[in-house]
């Protein structure tokens, strides 16, 4: 039996048990996503084996690095550069690239600066920096010895602020601003730099684990934490393709307003619930302007129509807060709609009132609880993806399968 109906199997009879169903539910979907997608042979497809390598391999930095020794190497890389690079200091940067590969033709360089000159007029004519950048930068402390020598060359006696005009360099064509500029830097300050360098050196880290980097190297792992850690990439990149393969559909306000038409008894409450807005302010007479003004609009208006009041009528000063309060959670709820507890003394806000309606058995709009029947819908979502799954293998066409 291959694992895909191993997984079946035992998922269906899982799912039956409502208790265990509600707690198990994404972890056995999640697996039973992977031995489909491996039915199907997507995790032997070229695309899917390289990509998959590349992730494993960052993945396991970490666990191929002896943080001991890491840490030594780093703090004496440090060390070492305080006198390296002290004599020039270190500098963060921001820079507008247009990469060219290593061969480029004439054609594709001369495209190049000419797009770049563009860029460069627009600056020169106060468009922001950051609206040509492609990336936010990382502004990481660098030492300037340790740049190319056309950025190094460029930003030595560049003021910080300033950016250059377009230079050419082995990667491509750049305008480079600088940031910032230091004699020395901390190690807290160094170590983005530091860990960047190191991770450069790959096989030739010191602090490299080297019997798990061979295992590794040589696709023949033998450490358990290792391998765990490998499956568990993989399968998160085969559930990643199974659901780019098999979205769920994108949830519409119709959709969640059937459902919980059908379900509403599931949201019923124990405890009252009172449905509005709690409004304080200076005196009576403010209050009933404010009143006024809300009591003929529908309560999603509310939050608008207030803001547009004190716009309107900024000498006054008044609050208001809506929400769907259950007794026991809003003081002032609890006295006004409940008739329960006391008001607390607000000098600033003297009188408070409540506007709404008291519900007592449940929500009366999926609105109410959108979150909870947003969450309940794509449980029944991921259900119906089960049940999909199910369908497709007709080994198992005689099982029948309840929702709930």
């Amino acid at each position: 039996m291959d694992r895909f109906r191993c997984f079946f199997l035992s998922v269906f009879f899982l799912f039956t048990a409502l208790s265990v169903y509600a707690d198990k539910l994404d972890e056995e979907l999640a697996r039973l996503k992977v031995a489909d997608a491996e039915r199907r042979g997507w995790d032997t497809l070229p695309e899917f084996r390289h990509y998959c390598r590349v992730m494993q391999g960052k993945m396991l930095k970490d666990l191929m690095v002896d943080a001991n020794r890491m840490d030594v190497l780093l703090h004496t890389l440090y060390r070492e550069s305080v006198e390296r690079y002290s004599m020039k200091g270190w500098v963060k940067v921001e820079k507008i690239s247009i990469n060219l590969p290593q061969h480029a033709t004439r054609r594709d360089v001369k495209d190049a600066c000419q797009r770049m000159d563009s860029i460069y007029a627009c600056l020169r004519q106060g468009t922001p920096f950051e609206l040509f950048m492609k990336k936010t930068s990382n502004l990481t402390w660098r030492p300037l010895v340790g740049l190319l020598q056309e950025f190094s060359s460029r930003l030595a006696d560049l003021n910080k602020g300033d950016y250059t005009q377009p230079f050419l360099s082995p990667l491509g064509v750049h305008i480079v601003r600088l940031v910032d500029r230091k004699p020395a830097v901390s190690y807290e300050e160094a170590y983005p730099y530091l860990v960047l360098y190191v991770d450069k050196l790959g096989k030739r880290n010191p602090a490299l684990k080297t019997d798990l980097y061979a295992q590794w190297k040589a696709g023949n792992v033998d450490d358990v934490l290792l391998k765990t850690h490998l499956q568990g990439v993989k399968d998160r990149l085969l559930i990643a393709y199974w659901d780019e393969h098999n979205p769920i559909p994108v949830v519409n306000e119709k959709d969640l307003e059937s459902y919980f038409d059908a379900n509403k008894e599931e949201y019923a409450w124990e405890l009252p619930h009172y449905k509005g807005a709690v409004i304080r302010c200076q005196n009576k007479k403010m209050a009933s302007r404010i009143r006024k003004r809300l009591k003929k609009l529908p309560q999603a208006q509310w939050t608008k129509a207030f803001s547009l009041w004190k716009q309107e009528n900024p000498e006054s000063d008044a609050v208001m807060e809506m929400g769907l309060f259950q007794i026991g959670k809003n003081v002032y709820v609890d006295k006004l709609a409940f008739k329960c507890g006391e008001l607390p003394r607000d000098i600033r806000y003297p009188y408070v009132f409540v506007m709404g309606k008291r519900l007592k058995k449940g929500p009366e709009d999926y609105k109410d609880v959108r979150e909870r029947v947003e969450k309940d819908y794509h449980r029944v979502q991921k259900l119906e993806q089960f049940k999909k799954l199910q369908e497709e293998n007709s080994n198992f066409s005689q099982l029948t399968y309840k929702n709930r």
